[in-house]
């Protein structure tokens, strides 16, 4: 089976965004299923912020952080190296969150800032993230690769052709990696949500309806189907969370 680990206790995951409103929720259930960890975020204080609130619960061994900047083909393979320091082995799964929102028609003055960042943040994370897992994956014979996308690629709206373009890339990236891949037993699938239930979100929909929105949660259990052997044969797939949204 691909990485030989299909018992999620057997795991070394690494989540990248792992303190975010999405990937805090998402490190907690991989932890309790028994999986060995490493929390990623850009600044070791939101990463302090998610340990002190789960402070009071019990994960010997299987739980390390990584602060640092994956944009960069260096912080991806410091972060590579983190995890089998941490744990004693490679990585052999990676859930990719790590991503970013921002508006800007085509003509403001800022538009070239918000382009750039939103590629860097929700696509060129992805491509050095990928690049540095891959050798490990290719040591054990496999291994495991989910990001995440979002609904508003289908049918952008006015002022986000920055974040769009980035999301949609992201989607052909997913493609294109996993033909590369897929005989060697890694899997490469996409998860594309639409709107997500976390704080920021209800801070900036305030009038909206949360009821109808993705749960962290959802997108958790999202990630161990496409992790797990039962996915075996899915490969280069995008699967929609979509909820009432």
């Amino acid at each position: 089976m691909p990485g030989q680990r299909t018992d999620i206790s057997q795991r070394v995951v690494i989540i990248t965004g792992a303190a975010g409103g999405v990937g805090s929720t998402l490190s907690r259930r991989w932890l309790e299923a028994g999986a060995s960890v490493l929390l990623v975020d850009h600044a070791q204080a939101a990463i302090d912020r998610w340990l002190e609130e789960f402070s009071g619960t019990s994960w010997p061994g299987r739980v390390a952080s990584f602060a640092g900047d994956v944009t960069t083909d260096e912080g991806a393979a410091a972060m590579i190296e983190r995890a089998e320091a941490s744990f004693g082995e490679p990585p052999d799964t990676l859930i990719h969150l790590v991503g970013g929102f921002a508006m800007a028609a085509v003509e403001d003055e800022n538009a070239g800032k918000v382009w750039n960042a939103m590629m860097a943040l929700n696509l060129t994370s992805a491509f050095c993230c990928y690049r540095a897992i891959l050798p490990s994956f290719r040591r054990l014979g496999g291994g495991w690769i989910v990001g995440l996308t979002s609904k508003a690629v289908s049918n952008p709206g006015a002022r986000i052709s920055g974040y769009a373009a980035s999301k949609a890339a992201l989607a052909a990236l997913t493609s294109s990696l996993s033909a590369e891949v897929k005989d060697a037993g890694i899997h490469v699938n996409l998860i594309v949500a639409s709107t997500i239930d976390t704080p920021a979100n209800r801070a900036s929909m305030p009038k909206a309806n949360p009821s109808d929105w993705v749960s962290p949660d959802d997108i958790a259990d999202a990630t161990m189907y496409l992790c797990s052997d039962i996915a075996r044969s899915v490969h280069g797939a995008t699967l929609e969370v979509f909820a009432n949204a």
